[in-house]
Order: C-alpha cells, then sequence, then structure tokens
C-alpha cells in the first residue's frame, strides 16, 4: 500500500510564479499550494498505522473508540518520524539506538524537545448500518462524532495495475517544528484503504494540495513539485524529493529511479548543468537552488528493457560479488534496511521466494542501508537470511544505491538472465512478488 497511487488523465497546467534568477546563477522559486488533479501522484501518502520498527506511544491522543463505530479501531499516524523520534527520546519512552539511527540521517537543529502534536489520530470502523466510517480527531483532542465521514470504493491505477481502494476525504490537522516555533497544519486530506483488506493493515493519508511552481533555467521552462509524504515539514532529508516535468506531460513522474524525481540531499543535472538545493522553506513555499561544485551526469531512467548497471563489492560474508558472476539467472535486487518498517514487513515473501525458487535459476541480493555493521550481521544471523547481503553505511559508502538512484526503501529490481531489468515497482512489492515471479519462473 505504500506505492498505492493513482494517475488521472494528462492535465497541462501553468501557474504565474516569480522565480528569482541572481547574478551568481542561483535561482530562488515560489511553490503556491495548488490543488493536485493529477500532476503528483499520491505514492508518498503517510502509512496510517505504523510501519516503524519500534512500539510508538501516542501521548494525548484519543484512545476509545466511537460508541456509534462497530468493529473498529483507532488508528494513528505519525507525520514527522524525526520530530517524533527526538520527543520520544526526550521523554524517555524512546530508546537511544532508535534515537541514533534515525538522527544520523537529519539536522538536528529542525527538531525541538519540546512536545509538538504529529500525530494524526482517526477511527475507523462501521456504523450501525455497516457503513465503513471515519472519525477524525478534533482540536480538543477527542474524536468529532456529529459530522461522521463515510468511505466510497474506488478504483486506482498504477503501473498497470488496478486498486481497488475505499476512499474518505477528511480535513486532517497537526503541528510541526519550523525551527522557531510551533505551527499548525490543516488540510484536505484522503483516506484509503484497499478494499479487501482490513484499514488498520493498508490505511494511507495524503493531503491534497501540493507545493508546485516553475523553473526557468538556461532558455528552458519546468514545471516543479515538492513532495515529502505531501506534507510539511519540508527539509533536506531522505524521502523528500523535487519532481522535474522533463517530458512536459502535465505529470510527474515520482518514481525515484525515473528521470524526473531528484532528492533533495544530493545534486543533479538539468539543462546542461549540475545544480543541488541549498534551501527549503519548512513549509515548503520555497526553494533555492544553485550550481553544484559536483559535476554529475544526467540522470538515466531505470526501467524495463534497460539494461542493469553492474557492479562489484562484497558481502556481509567477506567474499566478492558481481552481478555479471550471477548471469544466467533471475536476479532480485533488493535495496533495504532493518530500520525499515515496510522492508521488514516484506521480509517474509522474500524469504518465502528465496525457498521456493533460490537456486540454480533464480538469486537475491540483498544491499542494506545501515548504519552500523555490527548490529547488522547480528540480525542477518538471528533472521537466518541466507541470501548474500551487500551493507552499505550510512553516509560514507553507497555505490551502489546512487548508482540505481535508490531513495525510497525497499526498492526492488528483477533482472533477466542477461542483466537487464525485467520487473520493478509495484510488481515486486510483497503482495505481488510471488505472482510476478512465477511468470518467469515457472
Amino acid at each position: 500500500m505504500k506505492y498505492l497511487i493513482t494517475v488521472f488523465g494528462v492535465l497541462l497546467f501553468s501557474f504565474s510564479v516569480v522565480a528569482q534568477n541572481n547574478s551568481n546563477n542561483s535561482f530562488q522559486l515560489e511553490l503556491p499550494l495548488i490543488k493536485n488533479t493529477g500532476q503528483v501522484p499520491p505514492i508518498l501518502a503517510i502509512s496510517m498505522g505504523g510501519g516503524y520498527t519500534f512500539e510508538p506511544k501516542y501521548p494525548g491522543e484519543p484512545d476509545k473508540l466511537p460508541k456509534s463505530l462497530k468493529e473498529g479501531k483507532v488508528i494513528h499516524g505519525i507525520i514527522d518520524y524525526y520530530q517524533y523520534i527526538q520527543q520520544g527520546f526526550t521523554k524517555g519512552f524512546i530508546d537511544s539506538a532508535t534515537w541514533q539511527r534515525a538522527m544520523v540521517m537529519i539536522d538536528e537543529q529542525t527538531v525541538t524537545d519540546e512536545w509538538v502534536d504529529v500525530i494524526v489520530t482517526v477511527a475507523v470502523g462501521e456504523d450501525e448500518n455497516g457503513n465503513p466510517t471515519v472519525y477524525t480527531e478534533d482540536e480538543d483532542g477527542s474524536f468529532g462524532t456529529k459530522n461522521p465521514v463515510y468511505f466510497k470504493p474506488t478504483v486506482v491505477v498504477f503501473q498497470d495495475n488496478n486498486f481497488e481502494v475505499m476512499e474518505a476525504k477528511i480535513t486532517a490537522r497537526f503541528n510541526y517544528f519550523d525551527g522557531e516555533k510551533i505551527v499548525t497544519h490543516e488540510g484536505l486530506a484522503s483516506l484509503m484503504y484497499l478494499r479487501d483488506t482490513p484499514p488498520s493493515e493498508s490505511l494511507q493519508l495524503y493531503f491534497n494540495e501540493l507545493r508546485i511552481g516553475t523553473w526557468e533555467v538556461h532558455g528552458q521552462r519546468f514545471d516543479i513539485a515538492l513532495s515529502k509524504e505531501s506534507a510539511p515539514p519540508y527539509r533536506k532529508e531522505p524521502f523528500t524529493y523535487l519532481y522535474i516535468d522533463l517530458d512536459e506531460n502535465g505529470i510527474f513522474d515520482v518514481m525515484p529511479d525515473g528521470m524526473e524525481s531528484y532528492a533533495v540531499t544530493e545534486p543533479f543535472h538539468i539543462a546542461g548543468e549540475s545544480w543541488e538545493i541549498s534551501e527549503i522553506a519548512m513549509d515548503g513555499s520555497s526553494v533555492t537552488i544553485v550550481p553544484s561544485a559536483e559535476e554529475v551526469d544526467p540522470k538515466v531512467a531505470l526501467r524495463p528493457g534497460t539494461e542493469a548497471p553492474d557492479f562489484t563489492a562484497e558481502t556481509l560474508s567477506g567474499s566478492e560479488l558481481s552481478l555479471k558472476d550471477l548471469q544466467e539467472k533471475y536476479v532480485l535486487l533488493d535495496f533495504w534496511g532493518t530500520w525499515c518498517g515496510p522492508c521488514i514487513e516484506a521480509l517474509p515473501t522474500i524469504k518465502e521466494a528465496y525457498e521456493k525458487y533460490g537456486g540454480e535459476h533464480f538469486e537475491i541480493v540483498g544491499i542494506a542501508y545501515e548504519s552500523n555493521l555490527e548490529n547488522f550481521g547480528e540480525f542477518i544471523a538471528e533472521e537466518n537470511i541466507n541470501w548474500p547481503q551487500i551493507p552499505e553505511i550510512f553516509d560514507t559508502n553507497n555505490p551502489i544505491q546512487e548508482m540505481y538512484s535508490v531513495d525510497g526503501y525497499p526498492t526492488y529490481y528483477l533482472l533477466s538472465p542477461d542483466g537487464v531489468i525485467v520487473e520493478y515497482g509495484v510488481a515486486l512489492s510483497h503482495e505481488n512478488l510471488m505472482g510476478t515471479l512465477a511468470k518467469y519462473l515457472e
């Protein structure tokens, strides 16, 4: 459900946005809030109900189901993971190991020890007539039971997959720290869950207005968008992206391995020059783009039919592994991390795939983004993971992830015996993996 998105018809759009081009060739781009009518599919929807490798607590949030709901559940969504970890560590209910794993990826100046309500809480269930219903939290910290919102069936499409879902339009409210003060964010949002799955297992939240503007550079004009699970705060942090509509079709390709998706933490090549983002307003209202001292090549989209980039690396066991060594087999590349909730959720299916198909015709290679090599080794041993693992340590040595433009986890690629990408993305999610592998291996 993490990659559940909807693709609407192609809509051309234009915005009256001022881009300041300074003498040093830097650009400050204004990004007003624009209603999302399909320009950016909600691929980075917030996973309600967890997806974390720790047991979260929700101080001050409503936890009792409204009496009008039957067979329901109260579900919490952490909007700002890093702020929550910081304040949870300060309050003593999140341990130092969890705090260290998270904070290695963020500038601590952008979070505060002060309690910030970064949680959206909803009550989801059926009313007395059997209608799927949701209640949202009021400003006073209780569920407003006078105005229930009802889920309605709809279908969303992504990468040639149709998803039957239930959707409800709600007003979602939370706070965030903007570096100086606590700010309230409120907006119209959609809740969705898979129609054949309980809401507690697949509920997603995304806001329906996005930060969208334009960038005029070297005589070219591009529509751009800023996204971090469709909600502030925006920082130079992992999982925050600048989208650039290079093919000018009015829709951004938001997949991290595509040509239009750029992590704000990395330099990128556009219009014949290398650039980087030097500053982002915490509310997402502007970004500053400057020339990069590091020269990078234009991005190449890794899509089915593309030859997979080769690599040679040392595995956790100390042996050397190259993709060329695995030719004549189908290979599943699994970019993951032990800190990643969706990665851990998918692990039983990855094990099932290896047990059923691993051997002469199929191999799995894990490329793990980790903070500590010793802890990673202990996890692999405890989980009895038998396929090769290549650890890459946070911000020190990540060449394979960079080669494959990996900025979201988990990320999967299936390679053919001749080294060509044949599947990626949703087709290899844990819900679809076994069916996809059967097409090639049975």
